[in-house]
């Protein structure tokens, strides 16, 4: 069964979409690392040559290491450019009528691929390698997601960024763009002696060992939304050393390798008094079943915090308001009416405008002897990622930060941003996933003083070369012709 997309294949020049005819995937999780190669066919329908444009949806952990696309018969493959430069080379190529494509990263957690000239009745197959660290679930396992929607970002007043701009109040009226339905898809975890379960709180899957001290992972049917996939180890807490042999240099005797180390470790549990501040997003992108898992979340919080805290609740969309006028203690009175509130909150505040809550907080202190936790709940859905998290680093000194994507195609590159800024952790709820083991690790870590000086000490034999890998891959990627 072909699939096909609702949204995420781009014409320019505002014409219809062009179908996404099949999607194959094929998937490896080794300790903490994934590799993963998409390939992609769509057709050009249509009796013009059109260009087209592809966004597809990419973990912030993750980095494209490999792109090739076949239009029109002829392979083309990636090669690193200046940006100026590849943008010029490709704008050149389109001015003469022929195929080319350009592929850069639109932001944090978004891919676009610029195919150039699709001519009619022709096809065109794209290829990506990713590769990426993997997280932590919350009830042990390592967590592998595959997003199939890219959502539209808010783009607040004033704004230039061209991703995907929606003006205040009209969220809702923007459908989220299902980028891709998967027509095959296969996942390889290497270690099987050591996986105690891999499960799925998102689609029915066959998981079956084979000769190779491997699992193969399989789903029951053609993926429509996005999948998450758990490997629970044995021994969750036990470091691992993962070795990676490298080719060997022309010339030389010697080969590169490559070495790992996973390790999660486990600490003992010291509370601390706390100042709960709850950020919601009310905006219009999370109606449905997004208010509602935001609705859901808010209450387990609530009646998970522990007593001699403080806190209060905020909602934002185009504007902010607060529950009580400062955080006021847990206890009966003010937990009933916090209830009462969360279980009748709304998508009905208009835009994604969370900086200025984020600075609302920020300008007054902490009540003294409390340390203050900031939990934000949204769908990601703003283009100003980089100042709500540059606002959450540069107060670091005052505040913690946990927060929870809500629903398919929330921006990663702002829910974990915000918690890595902040020193803090981020969860994100799918369709299907338990909601009460997350709320409890996040209020658990919340609850911990912040583990500061780590440091990590390791010996190398004498006769290993070590060297350093670059914090960031290659940018401004180009295509050539081969």
């Amino acid at each position: 069964m072909a699939a096909k997309a609702e949204g995420g294949l781009l014409v320019a020049k505002g014409k219809a979409p062009l179908p996404l005819k099949s999607v194959s995937v094929d998937a490896q999780v080794r300790g903490f690392v994934m590799g993963l190669r998409s390939t992609l066919t769509y057709s050009n329908d249509s009796p013009d040559p059109v260009e087209v444009l592809f966004r597809f949806p990419v973990e912030k952990s993750h980095a494209v290491v490999g792109l090739t696309a076949v239009i029109d018969g002829r392979k083309i493959a990636a090669q690193v450019r200046e940006k100026e430069e590849a943008r010029a080379q490709y704008d050149d190529a389109i001015a003469s009528g022929l195929s080319a494509a350009l592929a850069e990263e639109k932001s944090g957690d978004i891919f676009s691929i610029a195919l150039g000239n699709l001519p009619p009745g022709k096809d065109a197959q794209i290829q990506l390698q990713l590769v990426g660290e993997l997280g932590v679930d919350a009830e042990g396992g390592v967590r592998f997601s595959l997003p199939s929607t890219l959502k539209p970002r808010y783009t607040p007043t004033g704004s230039t960024d061209p991703l995907a701009p929606v003006p205040a109040g009209e969220e809702e009226q923007v459908k989220s763009g299902t980028v891709s339905a998967v027509s095959w898809f296969h996942l390889t975890v290497e270690g099987a002696d050591g996986v105690a379960v891999v499960t799925s709180p998102t689609h029915s899957i066959t998981v079956t060992p084979n000769d190779a001290n491997q699992l193969d992972v399989r789903l029951s049917k053609e993926l429509d939304s996005d999948l998450v996939i758990l490997v629970k180890t044995k021994e969750p807490h036990a470091p691992k050393a993962i070795v990676e042999g490298g080719e060997e240099k022309k010339g030389s005797f010697m080969s590169s390798t490559t070495v790992m180390l996973n390790f999660f470790p486990s600490f003992p549990e010291i509370e601390a008094a706390c100042e709960f501040i709850f950020l919601v997003d009310r905006s219009g992108s999370m109606r449905g079943s997004y208010i509602k898992s935001a609705r859901e979340t808010l209450v387990l919080f609530l009646k998970s915090l522990p007593q001699g805290n403080y806190f209060n609740i905020m909602g934002f969309g185009s504007s902010y308001t607060s529950l009580f006028p400062n955080p006021v203690p847990y206890d009966k009175k003010h937990l009933e009416k916090a209830i009462k509130h969360a279980q009748g909150m709304e998508a009905d505040l208009g835009g994604t405008e969370l900086l200025r809550p984020l600075q609302h907080i920020f300008e007054t202190k902490p009540r003294s002897g409390y340390a203050r936790q900031v939990f934000v709940l949204t769908d990601g859905s703003v283009s100003n990622t980089d100042a709500c998290i540059q606002e959450m680093r540069s107060n670091l000194k005052n505040a913690r930060c946990f927060t929870f994507g809500i629903g398919s195609g929330a921006s990663s590159a702002l829910v974990n941003g915000l918690a890595t800024a902040g020193n803090g952790a981020a969860e994100f709820v799918k369709e299907g996933e338990r909601m009460q083991p997350k709320v409890i690790r996040s209020l658990k870590r919340a609850l911990q003083p912040a583990i500061t000086d780590v440091s990590v000490s390791y010996e190398v034999p004498k006769e290993f070369q070590v060297t350093q890998s670059p914090q960031k891959p290659p940018t401004g990627l180009q295509w050539r012709k081969v």
